[in-house]
């Protein structure tokens, strides 16, 4: 059961962080990725050594194994007083040198409706700011969606087709007094992020790696933006608790 402290923070700073995934679990998880991408290196060399790898929960179904683990079903459960459904995975390996990701909300992409989706991050490193750790604006989530402004030279930083982390960020009201909070997490602990949340991340400036996978869900019956690049599709985790986990 959540405390009523992350209750608290997830009502209204928009975001929670739980330890979730033991060390054995990291473990096969990076392993895994890093397979993935070794792989897909041999295939395709256009994304670069390592380059955001998008919906691996596809090609692994050790992967895809996470989408359900329980305790992340019943979190989800609670913060969005709703049954859930997959939609979609992105693995970063932020590499020492890596640029970090322009501020956004996440439902400027996938267009469920305040409250109706969020983002699972897990952290496979640690994380601060030498490394880029994940960054968001506390309690922005009650904010509308934000208009976008277009830096043409940034989105040059981007990978070949991925166009979205850099170049395109969402732009904060004047005089706005949201706090900014960096999220400095553990190796093994899973952050929440509200869909409106305004949250971005930064460079990594250290000779260490941030490696993380991204799971999203949205609650079930809730409306889904496909996307050009990602096409989103929702998918059953309860069928994938009840084969990995038991339950």
């Amino acid at each position: 059961m959540l405390s009523e402290k992350k209750i608290f923070d997830w009502k209204y700073k928009g975001y929670l962080v739980n330890n979730i995934l033991s060390q054995n679990d990291v473990d096969e998880i990076n392993n895994e990725l890093s397979n993935l991408r070794i792989q897909r290196n041999k295939k395709d060399s256009s994304w670069g050594e390592y380059g955001i790898y998008s919906h691996p929960h596809k090609e692994s179904e050790l992967i895809l194994k996470y989408f359900g683990h329980p305790k992340v079903i019943e979190i989800l459960e609670t913060i969005l007083n709703n049954k859930i459904e997959g939609i979609q995975s992105l693995a970063y390996f932020k590499p020492p040198g890596e640029l970090g990701r322009d501020a956004h909300q996440d439902s400027f992409y996938t267009e469920s409706g305040w409250g109706n989706s969020i983002n699972v991050i897990f952290c496979l490193d640690d994380s601060d700011q030498s490394n880029g750790c994940l960054w968001s604006y506390e309690s922005s989530h009650f904010l509308p969606i934000l208009p976008i402004e277009i830096d043409e030279e940034r989105i040059k930083t981007n990978p070949t087709f991925w166009k979205n982390e850099r170049g395109k960020g969402c732009v904060m009201p004047q005089n706005h007094n949201f706090k900014k909070i960096y999220h400095e997490c553990k190796s093994g602990d899973v952050l929440f992020t509200h869909d409106y949340l305004v949250h971005g991340s930064e460079d990594n400036n250290s000779k260490n790696y941030r490696r993380s996978i991204v799971m999203s869900y949205k609650t079930i019956k809730s409306k889904l933006r496909q996307g050009g690049q990602m096409k989103r599709e929702p998918f059953d985790v309860y069928e994938i608790r009840k084969k990995h986990w038991n339950l």
